[in-house]
């Protein structure tokens, strides 16, 4: 005969909420990077690491900050980390500032059944609440003047901002907002603002700003980008901002070679300073 034996009742498991991806990111940082390569600044009061290079050429160039895109890590691959050694090599010092943390649940989906004749162009845009878009210029300001205010410039020395993607858009508004920044110079990547109210304003907003200004888009960047650049010229035009330049790449951002066609331009910018 055979006995079954009652099995025991199986205790559900406790859930584990998932590790902090930005635990990951400085669990990378400290593995990958030596200590000489990190700062700390001081930003509203909490601690925040910088990734630098000191510059490894004859005579130094200048200063150079890189801004890159929303939620892309210091260690990226989109170009950012490829122009902080380059600009290193080439004289300046680097400086990755983080981007600030964003939160994608604050959304914003306007009505386009309201409008007569919703663009495609709008529809292409994706929408995040300009509260949001607000905060993240407000904590990017806050943490571009804390590392300015650390840096020991000299006084004949350019400190130059490299902007990518919506970093480069909320760049270019703050700048515009304050020309007081000491920025001598900008150089946006794929610049665009994930609001179509304020993306529209972008071309308008680059022409205004006090610097020189490289503006870079790829060919193959979403249509937020290739369908403004036609006005930014425009805009540059009817503003006789004489000094804003812009360059296609051709192709996409991971092609072979397209970062060094990267550093190329961005050099032959910075060189006619």
């Amino acid at each position: 005969m055979l006995f079954i034996a009652p099995m025991p009742k199986a205790e559900s498991s406790e859930h584990i909420m998932p590790t902090s991806p930005q635990v990951w990111l400085k669990q990378d940082l400290n593995n990958y990077l030596d200590a000489t390569n990190m700062i700390n600044i001081t930003v509203n009061e909490q601690p925040l690491e910088v990734l630098f290079k000191t510059y490894m050429n004859a005579s130094k160039r200048g200063i150079a900050i890189i801004l890159p895109d929303i939620g892309h890590p210091l260690l990226s691959s989109n170009g950012s980390q490829f122009l902080q050694t380059a600009l290193s090599d080439d004289g300046y010092d680097t400086y990755v500032l983080p981007s600030p943390d964003i939160l994608f649940e604050s959304l914003e989906l306007p009505d386009f059944a309201q409008e007569q004749q919703p663009s495609s162009f709008a529809k292409a845009v994706f929408f995040q609440s300009e509260s949001m878009l607000n905060e993240y210029k407000n904590e990017l300001a806050a943490r571009f003047q804390a590392l300015t205010q650390q840096l020991s410039k000299m006084p004949d020395e350019h400190i130059v901002v490299i902007a990518l993607g919506t970093s480069a858009g909320i760049f270019a508004e703050l700048i515009s907002e304050q020309p007081q920044l000491p920025v001598d110079a900008l150089v946006t990547i794929s610049a665009h603002l994930p609001h179509p109210k304020r993306n529209k304003d972008l071309a308008a907003t680059l022409s205004l700003i006090s610097p020189p200004l490289l503006d870079i888009y790829y060919s193959y960047d979403g249509p937020a980008i290739t369908q403004s650049v036609s006005n930014r010229k425009r805009w540059a035009q009817r503003n006789s901002k004489y000094d804003y330049r812009q360059r296609e790449l051709f192709g996409l951002s991971h092609e072979l070679r397209q970062h060094q066609r990267l550093r190329k331009v961005v050099n032959g910018f910075l060189s006619h300073l």
